[in-house]
């Protein structure tokens, strides 16, 4: 009878229930037997419409559901209960079943081993049951009936990982499917949010002695805490699982509270503590020989700040990983972890198989490029893709990024020769570290500024124990613990901080053992020369920090800045046929006119010739010397940053970078310069700059901080004075907020 049609049934049965007529002639009058009429009847009385519609047809040697609910009881209410242990109560209370049948029904729950690849998560395997309930429960919400999908949702044994729960109202769901309506929001709501619901489910599913649903509620919460840098909640947390999974034969469980507990204790600097539970983790692993496994322990080394066994253990889970996205997601993290070993080339090869598109992870491609660009010597290409890197973090990625990036920026800066400002950027940071508890951070941060010294107990980590020794001079045995510990990426870039070590050395004559690349820095080479190009106003240029008076032309300025934006380090070039197109267009003879043009810039800024060397032959201008920077690539800087905090929330440290950004602005850029090239990145920057002006002020009157608004509001009139277009387009799009002005 399950081949007729389940609407048949239905129509059936309220056709009998609804009039006068007798079972047998409703029978006869829709083609059906007596029997299967009564016991349509029957179950529509018992469960409603849901059992005439479903075409699942239950094993007629399958246990009653009011048996299965209570076997299943039996596993929530003690996690730790065998097989053989729950088979004997059964007994006891005269429910004859088989292990196996006790296992089946555990299954069905999800009362056993997780799924390997995502051990947190409380779902459940998909059967044929589950899978039409879920096409029902999809049917009920097409008809936007609510509460029927809801009941149908609370009768299945365990849920899928599918977003069609989150359609149904958390009111409407048992403590079990709130629990897995949580996993689905991970990342969807704060993390302050996520884990107050997950205390709320996890007291609650304890209230009703579900104990082992409970354990995973505990994680949630554990994990919320991990994130937000809550150590002494965690602790807590953790203290409740331990007694939930004693005597439990699930090393996963095991493994992932080991794991968590360890990492607060080397977030905290215990290395006795930390190394002991990394130890367990291994042994662990032995019998968990799988990609996830491999993964996170490969996350609790980093932690360790052990780089070595981190790259080994990332490696073994991408060995093991069958699934391409993931391999292309482990590709990126074994890049980053080649960078910081110094492996660069190995790095950028891992970059083009690696995740570059998906969400969350554009932000990490980008930083493994610029280390890789800083250890390769190219210093400006790395600014670009920090600066990538910033523009792409995605809200809550704040405290994976920012410490990268503040440094790649610091380290820039401190390479140029510019330490001041280097440090400058470390401090600026500081206040970020702290507000998010990021106590290593800020131990490396105030090492780097050679503030107090590095504890002994703190030395026992690799890192710290390398900035001791360059905090203390000694060289040869920081390079050592660098290439032991595979940290010469980082090796590299905190070098940069300390340049009176490598000064003395190439004095005496000694080998340093670092790449050419590195030692042409001009932070370590003072015949260097870096012009800082400052045009975003009048120009103004400085020689490796110290002011030059000059009296270059409007050409000249115009060919100046369009160098120092396209050749902004040593090795780059530019084809002549552009500069032609962009200043000399319709000249006869623009090749003599850049001659000229170049020479007297070469002469007024004391350029060496071969530094700035026009190839007729390849058709190119090269720089083979000169590292330029301007003020127009640090005020894109400081509004990428500020980008990121405002779309983390953080308002105050956004203004802080907004406000910094719009002091180098000092009038208009490209003032008297009417090339064709200048006429046209003057338009492309006004109309930057006053996008980025509208939007602070926008920013602003949300924040309900007016008063800083009107003097943007300001500032902004000032600086596009001489463009009436754009003038009257900003005023008229601020006339509704400030009529007054």
């Amino acid at each position: 009878m399950c081949n007729i049609n389940p609407h048949v049934r239905l129509e059936s049965v309220k056709f009998y229930l609804n009039s006068n007529i007798s079972l047998r002639k409703t029978a006869e009058k829709y083609g059906v037997s007596y029997r299967a009429l009564f016991k349509w009847v029957k179950w529509y009385k018992e469960k409603g419409e849901l059992r005439l519609l479903s075409t699942y047809r239950r094993a007629w040697n399958r246990t009653p559901e009011e048996i299965e609910k209570r076997v299943a009881y039996l596993k929530e209410k003690n996690p730790a209960l065998s097989l053989r242990k729950a088979k004997k109560i059964l007994e006891k209370q005269g429910i004859r079943i088989s292990i196996k049948g006790i296992w089946n029904i555990w299954k069905r729950y999800a009362l056993t081993a997780r799924p390997r690849e995502d051990p947190y998560s409380p779902f459940g395997y998909s059967t044929k049951e589950i899978e039409h309930s879920l096409k029902r429960v999809k049917e009920l919400l097409r008809n936007r009936k609510l509460e029927e999908a809801a009941r149908v949702v609370n009768s299945m044994p365990s849920f899928p990982k599918d977003p069609v729960l989150t359609q149904i109202p958390e009111q409407f769901l048992i403590p079990r499917r709130r629990l897995e309506l949580l996993f689905l929001s991970f990342g969807k709501v704060s993390f302050a949010e996520y884990s107050r619901k997950a205390r709320e489910i996890r007291k609650l599913l304890e209230k009703n002695e579900l104990f082992y649903s409970s354990i995973f509620a505990g994680f949630a919460e554990l994990v919320s805490l991990h994130w937000m840098g809550a150590p002494g909640e965690e602790l807590k947390i953790i203290k409740t699982l331990k007694k939930r999974i004693k005597n439990m034969n699930d090393p996963s469980l095991k493994y992932l509270i080991c794991m968590h507990e360890g990492i607060i204790y080397a977030k905290h600097f215990n290395y006795e503590k930390a190394r002991k539970h990394i130890r367990k983790c291994v042994r662990l692993i032995k019998s968990l020989p799988y990609p996830f496994f491999y993964d996170s322990l490969g996350s609790f080394f980093s932690y360790m700040k052990d780089n070595k066994n981190v790259a080994y253990y990332l490696n073994k889970a991408y060995e093991r990983e069958s699934k391409e996205w993931k391999r292309r997601i482990l590709s990126l993290k074994i890049a980053y972890a080649c960078a910081i070993g110094g492996r660069y080339r190995e790095a950028l090869t891992l970059l083009r198989h690696s995740e570059k598109y998906k969400e969350g992870y554009s932000s990490s491609f980008f930083i493994v490029s610029g280390f890789c660009a800083f250890g390769q010597g190219n210093i400006l290409k790395a600014l670009s893709f920090l600066r990538k890197a910033m523009e792409k973090s995605e809200r809550g990625e704040i405290r994976n990024h920012i410490h990268a990036t503040s440094l790649g920026f610091a380290s820039i800066k401190a390479a140029l020769g510019d330490l001041k400002e280097a440090k400058d950027i470390l401090v600026k940071y500081l206040p970020v570290f702290k507000k998010y508890k990021m106590k290593s951070e800020i131990l490396i941060t105030n090492s780097l500024l050679r503030k107090g010294k590095i504890s002994k107990q703190l030395e026992k980590f690799p890192v710290f124990r390398l900035l001791s020794f360059l905090q203390k001079g000694e060289y040869y045995k920081a390079l050592k613990i660098a290439r032991e510990k595979e940290l010469l990426g980082l090796f590299h870039r905190y070098i940069v901080f300390f340049p009176e070590l490598i000064r003395e050395l190439l004095d005496k004559g000694k080998s340093i053992h670092l790449p050419k690349v590195i030692l042409r820095f001009p932070v370590f080479n003072k015949h260097n020369i870096v012009f800082n190009v400052k045009f975003m106003g009048d120009l103004i240029i400085y020689r490796n920090k110290k002011y030059i008076y000059t009296n270059l032309g409007p050409k000249e300025k115009a060919l100046l800045i369009h160098i120092a934006l396209n050749l902004p380090e040593p090795s780059k070039f530019l084809s002549l046929d552009k500069i032609y197109e962009n200043f000399w267009r319709y000249s006869s003879n623009p090749h003599k006119n850049l001659t000229h043009i170049l020479s007297r810039i070469r002469r007024k800024l004391k350029i060496p010739f071969h530094l700035l060397e026009i190839s007729k032959r390849k058709g190119i201008l090269i720089n083979r010397g000169i590292y330029f920077t301007t003020d127009y690539q640090e005020f894109e800087h400081m509004v990428s940053q500020a980008r990121v905090f405002l779309r983390s929330g953080e308002w105050k440290f956004a203004k802080r970078d907004f406000l910094d950004a719009f002091r180098l602005i000092r009038g208009e850029p490209f003032k008297k310069m009417y090339d064709r090239w200048s006429e046209d990145t003057r338009l492309k920057i006004i109309f930057r700059i006053e996008s980025i002006f509208s939007d602070f002020i926008d920013e602003c009157l949300k924040q309900e901080e007016e008063r800083l608004a009107r003097k943007i509001h300001r500032k902004a009139i000032r600086i596009i004075r001489y463009s009436d277009e754009l003038k009257n387009k900003l005023t008229e799009e601020k006339d509704k907020q400030f009529p007054d002005i």
